[in-house]
């Protein structure tokens, strides 16, 4: 059995209302629900992480622009050699350069002028256009192994984002069935309310006709009132189960105008016994979460690597080019450049990567630890829809029997009520336990179809059977 809950029909928006089946319903859900627009943002999150994280394999280039001023000789002297306009003070040549004593008092003096200034050389700005770039040689394996995990973070969001699709997927499915439970709940107290007018005719034809007392007129009317409020809250359950279906689809709908077409429908016994095993198997297999899990220990293996490489040197070269002026912005006088290569090696961390590397070994113990938890529990939940699954089907044909024999026994009971033979005690009695062994079938109807639902949502399956 691979279908569900399908009937025909086209799906309206129409000034008279919404006319709604189980597919259309699991359709819009998946383009409008909240939780799973929520997940899809989660996923992107990851996505433009691995971006990121693959942008440390490409070269940096770096552009600035600065303005400086300072009276800090060595800066003040360095603004000046980078434009070359550095001067040092000149003195005036000696009158005789044959004159050995003017010679040397000219060289002494030179020297003491360039100390001086060497000292104190004033002020001075500088506009500095500078252009860099670093281009990354080999990194140790730390950039491409956190890429890696990156890359498996990005898929196991992904996988998580699909169960959740499951999850509200079948939440769509569970409300649907909740509102035609509580259509055929309004069905069978409408069906009661019909029996009892039926009854209470009958008991009055028979008062007016001294046939029966009016204590038996009275019991009818209270009996009636009873079913009465009831139907009651079955059209308020109904009311209710609408509006948490248009909640999960993120619809506005008024659920007066709302009509949902479909079918309640409890598979064999045989059949599920004989996709029982298949469950069991697709459950290891299929379940996005345990996927999930898996991808997420992969990333913790890549983390550890890129980790390990904090121990081992960085390899890069860079270059520089700058242009500048001590005048006015973008007036350049002069420019320089320069590049080079080299390795940085980080001898002692603190042991800072040592513990980050003990820290994910724990991380992925405890991520294998909860895949072989959630693979036992899904085993266990698949055991338990499947018992659920069981225990309705035995009642729903406990609720079929029960109808029959009530029904039998109505008629009886009122063909011996009419000659006098029975009591309306009798009669209402009756009455009731046709009216709860119909309430009993819907129920374990719902019961049913919920627990084939979740029998192959937990095996990671439920599109097999919304297909």
């Amino acid at each position: 059995m691979k279908r569900l809950l399908l009937l025909g029909g086209v799906f309206t928006l129409t000034s008279f209302g919404e006319t709604l089946t189980l597919k259309q319903a699991v359709d819009i859900a998946i383009k409008n629900n909240l939780e799973i627009k929520a997940q899809k943002y989660k996923v992107q999150e990851k996505y433009y992480e691995y971006k990121a994280a693959k942008g440390y394999l490409f070269p940096q280039l770096g552009l600035s622009y600065m303005f400086m001023r300072t009276n800090q000789p060595p800066y003040s002297i360095m603004f000046r050699m980078n434009t070359h306009s550095l001067q040092f003070p000149r003195q005036a040549p000696p009158q005789d350069p044959n004159n050995s004593q003017q010679v040397f008092y000219w060289t002494a003096m030179s020297f003491k002028g360039m100390e001086d200034y060497f000292n104190n050389p004033g002020s001075n700005q500088l506009y500095d256009l500078k252009l860099t770039l670093q281009i990354p040689i080999w990194m140790g394996g730390k950039v491409r192994n956190m890429i890696k995990g990156k890359l498996f973070e990005w898929k196991a969001q992904e996988f998580m984002a699909g169960r959740k699709t499951e999850d509200v997927a079948f939440q769509v499915a569970d409300t649907f069935l909740k509102v035609l439970y509580a259509k055929a709940a309004v069905k069978a107290t409408e069906t009661a309310l019909k029996d009892v007018k039926h009854h209470l005719k009958v008991v009055e034809q028979m008062y007016k006709s001294g046939m029966a007392l009016l204590s038996d007129v009275l019991r009818v009317k209270v009996y009636y009132e009873t079913v009465k409020a009831k139907n009651t809250e079955a059209k308020n359950n109904l009311y209710v189960a609408k509006k948490a279906l248009a909640l999960l689809l993120n619809q506005n709908w008024d659920p007066k105008n709302l009509t949902v077409e479909g079918s309640m429908y409890c598979p064999s016994p045989k059949q599920v016994q004989k996709e029982l095993n298949k469950l069991y198997e697709w459950s290891i297999k299929a379940r996005k979460d345990l996927i999930a899990l898996r991808e997420g220990i992969e990333a913790v293996k890549y983390y550890k690597k890129a980790t390990l490489g904090t121990y081992l040197p960085d390899f890069v070269a860079f270059g520089e080019y700058d242009l500048y002026d001590n005048k006015r912005v973008g007036n350049f006088v002069a420019n320089s450049y320069m590049v080079g290569i080299g390795f940085q090696w980080k001898l002692f961390d603190g042991l800072n990567a040592f513990n980050k590397i003990r820290m994910l070994s724990e991380k992925e113990r405890e991520l294998k630890t909860t895949l072989e938890y959630a693979q036992k529990g899904i085993r266990f939940q698949i055991t338990k829809a499947y018992k659920d699954y069981q225990t309705a089907y035995a009642k729903y044909q406990e609720a079929l029997t029960k109808i029959e024999q009530a029904k039998e026994t109505l008629k009886i009971v009122e063909a011996r009520y009419k000659r006098g033979l029975a009591k309306i005690v009798d009669l209402l009695d009756v009455q009731s336990q046709l009216d709860m062994a119909r309430f009993e079938e819907v129920k374990a109807l719902y019961q049913c179809n919920r627990a084939y639902l979740e029998l192959y949502n937990n095996a990671g399956k439920l599109w097999e059977v919304l297909k």
